[in-house]
């Protein structure tokens, strides 16, 4: 299940914030020496133009996309996950793959749905592990076309900047006579740069890794996933399904899942 990633949030207003803060303390006029229309032009609408000589009309369309996936993350639990094929497993063996129809239409994350529900149609472990690849590889190819864009526009920001800066340059040195022409040349000069920067290292490249990041981890998540399918199809007893999961955790993962057995352990023979 996927909910809106509120650290992306904090971080993209925190960083906005503090460059505002900076750049307000210790100016006279505020904000205000900040803002420039025709900078806001060159920088932002120029490189999203290079962005679409450099890109397909099909690839423009995926930027929504990808700021929806970069605000987004997911709950799915490894340990839960874990337990969850275990539990199955359990079940799978001792009535069969049938007996876990009910318990599959209640899993919410369609991956996984569709894997079992690919077991329990009775197709072949090669068949089932082929038709899962190819789907994480699909969702690994278009979250990677999404970062591309957003690097690729990280990198045509500060490019424009500095293409800004040359034209306030140009400005200012084409009539030294006049101070008002220096000025405002010399204030468009760097204020394009800012905005390059600034669009770039707050918002462009950190949605790009952001979304790197993210789907690492949704690969993996689904690679986990694939093993526990296959495990429950190919007949496996709990524990080695147990054992084959357990290699996704992270050390603090497999401490608490150790330290869960011991207490289910302990309540058993208590219970005994």
């Amino acid at each position: 299940m996927k909910k809106t990633d509120s650290l992306t949030f904090i971080g993209l207003i925190l960083s906005t914030v503090l460059v505002l803060f900076g750049a307000v303390k210790g100016s006279s006029s505020g904000l205000k020496s900040f803002f420039d229309f025709s900078s806001i032009l060159i920088t932002v609408f120029g490189s999203f133009g290079a962005l679409m000589i450099t890109f397909t009309i099909d690839d423009m369309k995926l930027i929504k996309n990808a700021l929806q996936y970069s605000f987004k993350t997911t709950s799915i639990s490894r340990l839960d996950l874990l337990n969850q094929f275990k539990a199955l497993s359990k079940k799978a063996r001792r009535e069969g793959l049938l007996s876990i129809e009910s318990d599959v239409m209640k899993i919410q994350d369609p991956f996984m749905k569709k894997g079992l529900e690919l077991c329990i149609d009775g197709l072949e472990v090669n068949e089932i592990r082929s038709i899962l690849e190819l789907e994480i590889d699909s969702v690994e190819d278009t979250n990677n076309r999404y970062s591309k864009i957003f690097k690729t526009w990280g990198t045509f920001a500060p490019a424009f900047g500095m293409l800004g800066t040359l034209i306030g340059l140009i400005q200012m040195l084409s009539d030294l006579t006049s101070p008002d022409l220096i000025a405002s040349g010399m204030g468009k000069a760097l204020i394009t740069t800012f905005y390059g920067s600034l669009l770039a290292n707050i918002a462009l490249n950190p949605i790009a890794y952001n979304i790197d990041e993210k789907t690492e981890k949704e690969v993996y998540i689904k690679e986990m996933m694939l093993e526990g399918i296959i495990s429950i199809q190919s007949g496996e007893s709990s524990i080695v399904v147990e054992e084959r999961l357990a290699t996704y955790l992270s050390k603090t993962e497999k401490l608490q899942f150790m330290k869960s057995n011991k207490n289910t352990e302990r309540a058993m023979s208590n219970g005994a």
